[in-house]
């Protein structure tokens, strides 16, 4: 995760399930179904992840799986990952899953599975993302990237932009051939080693 990435500002935007433990001050406009100041204990609220992970690390809540992370959503997945429109239920999903798996590893059991399943099912749509990035050259692409959450597109635009590339320059159509922006990176750090 990285301070200034846009995507990652995002995915912790996403709404957690939780309910509140004790009573909590100056925190009822969480609630929009309250007029108190305060939240009340037993509320159930969807805070964001990053609010959520500062509540729960001073035990003032209890956090909820959200409910695309849940048997019934990871079992579909498993049916067939590359036909589920992970972007309807999460525009995020793979990066907020993640970040919620970790946030909850150490105190719920059922982490493990989540985690697997995400894992799972990205290297089952991975290779179809990387394929369709690489076969439709010169066709609109919205059709291809409507069911990719936010990290697919993200690897569907890299894929498509490299495939473009390699085009270019099989066909001879590129002036000069130039070495990689991570080879020019490694070779100044050599030289300021020396």
């Amino acid at each position: 995760m990285s301070y200034f990435d846009i995507d990652d500002i995002m995915a912790e935007e996403q709404g957690v399930p939780c309910q509140v433990k004790t009573n909590i001050i100056k925190l009822g406009h969480f609630d929009p179904h309250s007029a108190n100041a305060d939240l009340p204990a037993g509320a159930k609220l969807k805070l964001p992840l990053w609010l959520t992970a500062q509540l729960h690390s001073k035990n003032f809540v209890d956090i909820e799986f959200p409910k695309v992370y849940t048997l019934p959503y990871r079992q579909s997945l498993t049916a067939d990952a590359a036909v589920v429109n992970l972007y309807d239920w999460n525009p995020f999903y793979f990066d907020f899953g993640m970040m919620f798996v970790k946030l909850v590893a150490e105190s719920d059991e059922e982490a493990r599975p989540v985690s697997q399943s995400l894992l799972d099912a990205f290297g089952e749509r991975y290779r179809r993302v990387m394929d369709y990035s690489q076969n439709a050259v010169d066709e609109d692409t919205s059709e291809l990237t409507k069911n990719l959450d936010g990290l697919e597109r993200k690897l569907f635009a890299a894929g498509h932009v490299a495939d473009k590339e390699f085009t270019k320059w099989r066909r001879r159509r590129l002036v000069k051939i130039t070495t990689a922006v991570s080879v020019d990176a490694a070779a100044r750090k050599r030289q300021r080693r020396t």
